[in-house]
């Protein structure tokens, strides 16, 4: 999508009212504004910048380091939230500092600081450096990172910028709200919705990596996620139906281009109709479960289970481990062979695709289950060399320049189906079943292996064809079965990238951003309850 069409999009006669961008911002200004906030030096130059960076690595090689690397830039954050047709807040956030890592003796050393001086950044590496020692001195050293063992990787010079058409840090609060309030109002109108939220949710950072190997990489990159609430009550009962963004990286032009308002309707309709209806009848039964629902489940049970960190049990502390172990790589039967999910950080628009991971390698596209086969993980340099891998897949990252970087979920997303089918058709061949549409709650185990799903909106499907609504339908199973039971997915014209922006990881806690996507595919015999 071009700018232009962004902006005539924005203006469009009918469908927001009073809301004229051209008298509330100037043009040029929307299409230059990126270039005004992430693309601004952290410093007051590019220059000093990268003063900054050659003295920070010059200082690591005079300490000895085996291995060091940083993280300079700027993270931005913006929040727009509104109840009915109202703002109730908005808020933006920055912060500037540098995140040093070091690896002496076989062990890891970081600290980060905002004191952006030659003396701050002297003090952090000395804290760094201690920390490496400190552990050095009390783990025995067959436990430390061995250099040969330190995945290769090309020393890049490279610059990755996200397409960012319209800057959601230099857009007024007025005109990033207001198809949330035209949203609101139709709902409004409709009798029994007593109640509208939604929020928008902005990230954006520019981010200098450096490593004593060479590497001087700079990114920006931006993801906007966008979410609207109709709350309703009908029947002596509450429901809700969620709208919600794609989930792609870049500006406010993928969330103008929703149009929200033109989905508020039918989504208020759909709430009122999940006050009044059924529950399932609990019982094994045939699902097709839309995009957007399996994005959720998708990262739950294959996204968290594949991070090589997890596997191998660094993360036990915080999120628990993974039942899919290094000995079933390449043999264990993880899913259907219709089952192909690949990782791709490199794909347009996609929360991941940031170029090179915060450990300086270049992202890549690979494959993690293969034909139902488990065929891969996400890895980082330490811990590459565990399942054979010379080269890490670029999947380490940190979320701000304070975080140390760890294996992340990647761009994950179940490939579409290789043979012609539309969702009505794959309606049409389901006698009886359920569709469930949207995410909503789910729990899963420690392991990632039993796991319960729910959905924002489900319909009855009898015979072929979808009758009744149905409400608080929650589908149980354990991951490999769930996966094994998939016997039809629909093609390219159905699939859609949805984001997951609050997937939690590490301690201290650290928040990443990634996109799922899906075709929606039937999963037989699944057990349902309520």
């Amino acid at each position: 999508m071009s700018v232009l069409s962004s902006v005539q999009l924005v203006s469009a006669p009918g469908i927001y009212r009073n809301f004229d961008i051209k008298s509330e911002m100037n043009e040029r200004k929307f299409i230059t504004s990126v270039q005004n906030a992430m693309h601004k030096p952290c410093l007051d130059s590019v220059a000093t910048e990268k003063f900054l960076i050659e003295f920070t690595i010059n200082l690591m090689n005079q300490s000895a380091v085996d291995f060091g690397d940083l993280r300079l830039g700027r993270d931005f954050h913006k929040y727009i939230s509104l109840l009915n047709t109202n703002v109730t807040s908005s808020r933006l956030n920055s912060s500037a500092g540098i995140g040093l890592r070091i690896l002496k003796s076989g062990f890891w050393g970081f600290s980060s600081t905002n004191d952006l001086t030659e003396s701050g950044i002297s003090q952090c590496l000395k804290r760094a450096v201690a920390m490496a020692d400190a552990i050095s001195a009390v783990t025995p050293a067959h436990l430390g990172t061995k250099m040969k063992n330190f995945a290769q990787e090309p020393a890049h010079n490279a610059e990755f910028n996200t397409p960012t058409e319209i800057c959601p840090f230099e857009t007024p609060t007025a005109i990033a709200a207001e198809p949330l309030r035209n949203s609101a109002e139709i709902a409004l109108a409709i009798s029994g919705i007593k109640k509208v939220s939604a929020f928008i949710d902005c990230y954006g950072k520019r981010r200098w990596f450096a490593s004593t190997q060479g590497a001087r990489i700079l990114t920006t990159h931006c993801v906007v996620n966008v979410e609207q609430i109709i709350y309703a009550i009908n029947n002596g009962t509450s429901a809700y139906r969620t709208l919600v963004s794609p989930g792609m990286a870049g500006g406010l032009e993928h969330f103008f281009a929703a149009d929200f308002p033109s989905k508020a309707k039918k989504a208020a309709q759909e709430a009122l109709l999940k006050c009044k209806a059924p529950q399932p009848k609990a019982g094994p039964t045939d699902l097709i479960l839309d995009g957007h629902h399996l994005a959720l489940t998708i990262h739950e049970s294959v996204g968290h289970p594949t991070e090589l960190d997890r596997v191998l049990g660094y993360e036990l502390n915080m999120a628990g481990g993974s039942f899919a172990s290094i000995d079933k790589l390449g043999k264990f039967k993880y899913g259907s062979p219709l089952v192909n999910l690949t990782a791709d950080n490199r794909i347009k628009y996609g929360g991941a695709s940031v170029g090179f991971d915060d450990e300086g390698v270049e992202c890549q596209k690979f494959p993690i289950v293969s034909e139902g086969i488990l065929a891969g993980y996400g890895t980082n340099r330490e811990t590459a060399h565990r399942i054979g891998q010379k080269r890490a897949n670029g999947t380490a990252r940190a979320t701000s320049w304070y975080d140390t970087p760890i294996v992340r979920i990647p761009n994950l997303y179940l490939e579409p189906g290789t043979k012609k089918l539309s969702l009505d058709e794959l309606i049409a061949d389901t006698k009886n079943g359920i569709l469930m549409m949207g995410r909503d709650s789910f729990s899963i185990d420690q392991y990632r292996y039993n796991f319960q799903f729910g959905a924002d909106m489900c319909f009855q499907i009898e015979n072929g064809k979808v009758t009744h609504p149905l409400r608080d339908v929650i589908y149980q199973s354990i991951t490999p079965d769930f996966w094994a039971s998939c016997d039809a997915i629909c093609d390219e014209s159905e699939w859609q990238m949805h984001g997951i922006f609050n997937c939690g990881k590490g301690e201290p806690g650290q928040t990443a951003k990634m996109m799922h996507g899906a075709s929606p595919s039937r999963f037989r015999n699944i057990q349902v309850g309520y």
